[in-house]
């Protein structure tokens, strides 16, 4: 499961965050956050490494892709059976959704309710059906392995 979808300006202003836990100090965690995140992208970017797609901690991997206007990231637990394919294909198609239903994010990360309503839709939609898939694909892996 997905723990957090961060959305995330250009210049690291945390745009939009969603965390499956609830904490008492999610303003904090979720600009520090994106903070760094932001500085770790820009630096490999001025030393001509690339931009970062993907990340890891001891319990957590963190799956970035950005456009011209913002960035996402997933964080899941490293216990987690989805695939890097799998969170890839999320996290994209979760882009692709926002930019066509949102001609421009905020840079200063305010969005009105409606947006921000809006944008926690889309999450929480995509994230179900990508749950059904994973549970669809993992039951279909049991069953072949069954047979054989």
């Amino acid at each position: 499961m997905i723990q957090a979808v961060y959305i995330i300006s250009r210049t690291g202003v945390p745009i939009y965050f969603l965390e499956q836990q609830e904490s008492t100090d999610d303003v904090t965690k979720v600009t520090l956050f994106s903070g760094v995140i932001s500085a770790i992208r820009t630096a490999l970017i001025q030393i001509d490494a690339g931009e970062a797609n993907y990340l890891t901690t001891l319990t957590h991997e963190i799956f970035l892709e950005a456009t011209d206007n913002f960035a996402v990231a997933f964080v899941k637990d490293m216990n987690d059976e989805y695939d890097n394919k799998t969170m890839n294909h999320m996290i994209s198609e979760l882009i692709t959704l926002i930019a066509f239903q949102f001609v421009e994010l905020p840079e200063v990360g305010i969005l009105s309710p409606e947006e921000e309503q809006e944008i926690e839709k889309i999450i929480k939609k995509l994230l179900d059906k990508w749950e059904e898939i994973i549970k669809e694909s993992q039951a279909s892996k049991k069953l072949k392995e069954s047979l054989w």
